[in-house]
């Protein structure tokens, strides 16, 4: 009974470090949660310390007989749920922010959120965001001055907007900028309307 214990406590600590070691391996996310990356740090310790003493001794009863591992690895997987309840909380925080997060997965938000320094990591999300947004165009200075769709139409904003360290707060800009960029296009199209023929207007 022990060993069937042992081995489901372990079975999950596996699968939960799997999951987590690539999203607490980036600088980004443990900055951003560092509670939780300190408590993943005991994780991460406690597992390559039983994985190497399990390489050293592959014997299964000699392992599963080792005083207090049952005990250890019950203690590790509590720590992971608050981790992995942290987590839940850190993207509900989010997406409570930018709701268009909703129409992502968890392991897209984190591939956004983990490159937080590298704006450019929403572009292949960006359709899922924003109907028919295929990219957004950066400048120079990795400023974002126009959105592009999928069928190669460009629309230039009013304003540019500057990628802060929180992609939420930025994204929301470029939600808003989008919106003001397009009813300035509108407002501009009847001034038009009323200057050019009707075949010089439309293909303007």
């Amino acid at each position: 009974k022990i060993m069937s214990e042992l081995l489901d406590e372990w079975i999950k600590c596996q699968q939960s470090w799997l999951y987590l070691e690539p999203i607490f391996s980036s600088e980004d996310i443990v900055k951003q949660m560092p509670t939780e990356g300190r408590r993943f740090e005991l994780v991460d310790k406690h597992w390559r310390n039983v994985m190497s003493t399990v390489t050293k001794n592959a014997n299964v009863l000699k392992v599963c007989s080792r005083e207090g591992l049952l005990s250890s690895f019950v203690r590790i997987n509590s720590e992971i749920d608050l981790i992995q309840k942290g987590l839940s909380d850190y993207l509900e925080t989010k997406r409570s922010f930018f709701p268009r997060f909703y129409f992502l997965s968890n392991e897209e938000m984190l591939s956004i959120l983990s490159q937080t320094r590298d704006p450019t990591a929403v572009q292949p999300h960006l359709n899922k965001c924003f109907e028919n947004i295929y990219r957004l165009r950066f400048n120079d200075k990795q400023e974002i001055d126009a959105m592009l769709s999928e069928e190669g139409e460009t629309v230039d904003f009013s304003t540019i907007v500057v990628p802060s360290a929180s992609v939420e707060v930025w994204l929301l800009q470029v939600e808003k900028t989008m919106k003001q960029s397009l009813q300035q296009i509108i407002a501009d199209s009847v001034v038009d309307y009323a200057r050019k023929g009707r075949d010089d207007w439309v293909l303007s």
